[in-house]
């Protein structure tokens, strides 16, 4: 099996837990201990399918509240994985949702679809699209697609890692790369022995800019870390701008799904 996306975020990501004094870079032509680290959290095992339910609460700088409910499906296809997450409430988003194939194949680029029910019709996602922001959360499209293992060259922070935590610097190989997601340096906080993703910093493109991700309260079900509860916090000048918390709800591993529900007529028909 390739190597395929880092799913530690909303989507796999969905709290399917969806992630250097000495550096040891991951270049082209040589694998070091951090991109190893990395592809172990993307390849560990999520289940061949699952179900689960998210209650989101956004919060921004002036302690307004918003809230919203989402339910994301995911399935695997060989060694592709498709999902789809939509929301449930509030009424007048209902249906609104995004539908992601995650193909393992890394000559295939993976595609991404929006359905907004107001336009009827369902829009694929650009490159240019995924450093936007989902739904008013602090998780950009980017970030429900999972970012790609092989876009990134790391570094073990041996200084700041510990028996229970490894800390992996990650790089854009390039510039379309900080374009595709916005991103021009990240921070993982890993833990080794269950290949999670418990921490993570991410620094915009625009100076000053950076987001701080973490997830919580971890449960085994059916051979699956999940966690109970992940946010996002987005900062400018370290001010706290909004925040995403994002609490799980109903969780089934390995149920039946039909294939047509990972389509774009799947997609439109999610909230029926």
């Amino acid at each position: 099996m390739t190597a395929k996306k880092t799913r530690f975020t909303l989507v796999a990501l969905m709290l399917l837990a969806g992630l250097l004094s000495l550096p040891i870079i991951a270049g082209a032509d040589e694998r070091g201990e951090g991109w190893r680290i990395m592809t172990d959290v993307d390849n560990r095992y999520r289940g061949d399918s699952w179900s689960m339910d998210m209650y989101i609460l956004l919060t921004d700088e002036n302690g307004r509240e918003r809230e919203r409910s989402l339910r994301m499906l995911g399935k695997m296809f060989g060694d592709d994985e498709r999902t789809l997450t939509y929301v449930t409430s509030p009424s007048r988003l209902r249906g609104t949702g995004i539908l992601t194939y995650d193909w393992d194949d890394r000559a295939r680029s993976n595609e991404s679809w929006l359905y907004l029910p107001d336009l009827g019709r369902v829009t694929r996602l650009t490159t240019s699209s995924r450093s936007d922001y989902f739904l008013g959360t602090d998780f950009t499209y980017g970030d429900l697609e999972g970012l790609d293992v092989e876009d990134f060259e790391y570094a073990i922070d041996r200084e700041n890692s510990n028996d229970s935590e490894t800390v992996v610097d990650a790089e854009p190989l390039d510039r379309d790369i900080i374009d595709k997601y916005g991103y021009t340096r990240i921070r993982y906080w890993v833990d080794t022995e269950r290949d999670l993703v418990t921490r993570a910093q991410y620094w915009l493109q625009n100076e000053g800019w950076v987001k701080y991700y973490s997830q919580f309260d971890f449960e085994e079900i059916d051979g699956v870390w999940v966690s109970g509860r992940e946010q996002m916090v987005l900062t400018r000048d370290n001010r706290r701008i909004h925040s995403t918390v994002i609490t799980r709800g109903d969780v089934e591993i390995n149920l039946d799904i039909s294939d047509n529900t990972f389509t774009t007529g799947g997609l439109e028909r999610a909230a029926e």
